[in-house]
């Protein structure tokens, strides 16, 4: 007699037939040491197989073993010291609530929330409400994942299949947690934004722009300091604070490949209108950004060549063939470039910009960015990157934040 079997039935049977994750775990000999990691945090591991639908990656030995014989870091101290909160929440930074396979990465990354939740404690602060982000691209053939530091690791096997449809891709490296962004830029020599930390730091907005929850903000560099530097030298700190909260957005970690032709409410008041071109290129107001989605451990970064002007009216989203200066009749005073004088350079712990981000095509060209990029196989939690949905619920989040600001002035 034929037995006829329905598909769901034939799916029940095949994730029947797939093993535990901690069963997976111990049947791999390169993932040793990520078993006993989470031997350490038996919270997280039991958390982890209740879990449905959800995507990890799993470092291999090697990676482990590159971290801890390599330049000391705050990962690898905690993994040495065996300090378990630290390690859990290393492991946590791994773990995506989405189903993802070696299919949804392509050339244009792919920013997604991790199960790392906020936390204000040390080491690894971290503050975006709906999961610390990473990135996923295909470097070549490669598929790679972005995070904390421009930290670049690869799967080097996929798609390997857990219980209750979880799965597992291993990895050549340990994922960095992001750090803030005062700490991150200031380790970015290459970068050039040496003004804007000294600019804010003589307003007193270090800690505000590290703390703020879902920041994205926009970062001038040195450059578009120096061209700017008369409409600056005499101007009071209350100036300056509006100019510098002005290229802020709080509530929504906007990335490139999110950014539509919108305007959207900053930390100062006033609405910044952001643009695609019809090559990718991402604008804000009439400024250019540069070099896009440098991850921290409270949003995104992007370093734009224009200081943002909150006085400057932009009529519609969408890129002037001509933009006009944001700063009327200003000028460079010499070879100065303003606010640098007591910003110290830092010798220790720079970090190295991988290719990838550099030459990776970060928003899909078309104008109005409706191209889509890699989508999930499942469903992940809603995310604040979703621009269109952010960029109305940051409205109410602002408000507060400015008024704020104003009261303020593994082993």
């Amino acid at each position: 007699m034929k037995t006829t079997f329905t598909l769901a039935a034939f799916v029940a049977s095949v994730l029947a037939q797939s093993p535990s994750l901690s069963e997976l775990i111990e049947s791999q000999p390169d993932l040793s040491i990520l078993g006993t990691a989470l031997g350490l945090v038996p919270e997280l591991a039991e958390t982890l197989t209740g879990l449905s639908g959800i995507t990890i990656f799993a470092p291999t030995d090697s990676a482990f073993q590159a971290l801890l014989g390599g330049e000391t870091s705050q990962e690898s101290f905690s993994i040495s010291q065996r300090d378990a909160k630290a390690v859990a929440r290393i492991l946590s930074y791994h773990v995506l609530n989405g189903t993802y396979t070696s299919s949804d990465f392509s050339e244009i990354p792919t920013y997604v929330n991790t199960l790392l939740t906020p936390s204000s404690e040390s080491p690894f602060v971290s503050n975006v409400t709906e999961g610390q982000n990473l990135g996923l691209v295909l470097d070549g053939d490669s598929a790679t994942i972005l995070s904390g530091d421009f930290n670049t690791a690869t799967v080097t096997e996929a798609d390997i299949k857990a219980a209750n449809d979880v799965t597992v891709h291993k990895i050549d490296e340990v994922l960095i947690i992001p750090s803030l962004l005062s700490d991150t830029l200031s380790r970015l020599p290459d970068v050039g934004v040496s003004a804007a930390i000294g600019a804010l730091t003589a307003t007193d907005l270090v800690q505000t722009v590290d703390t703020i929850a879902d920041l994205t903000i926009f970062v001038p560099n040195n450059a578009a300091f120096a061209g700017a530097a008369s409409a600056f030298a005499n101007a009071s700190v209350e100036t300056l604070t509006s100019v510098l909260t002005y290229h802020a957005v709080a509530g929504a970690v906007v990335f490139a490949s999110d950014v539509t032709n919108t305007t959207v409410p900053t930390v100062n008041g006033n609405d910044v209108t952001l643009s695609v071109g019809t090559d990718g290129t991402v604008y804000v107001d009439n400024a250019k950004v540069i070099f896009p989605n440098i991850i921290l451990s409270n949003g995104v970064a992007h370093i734009i060549d224009t200081v943002l002007n909150p006085e400057d009216e932009v009529e519609s989203p969408s890129p002037a063939a001509t933009p006009t200066p944001a700063y009327s009749g200003a000028s460079a005073i010499g070879t100065d470039i303003p606010f640098t004088s007591g910003v110290a350079a830092v010798g220790t712990g720079l970090i190295s910009i991988p290719a990838v981000a550099t030459t990776a095509q970060f928003v899909a060209p078309g104008g109005a960015n409706a191209t889509s990029v890699a989508s999930p196989t499942a469903s992940p939690s809603p995310s604040v990157s979703e621009f269109p949905g952010a960029a109305n619920k940051v409205k109410g989040a602002v408000g507060g934040m400015a008024i704020g600001l104003g009261m303020a002035l593994m082993l």
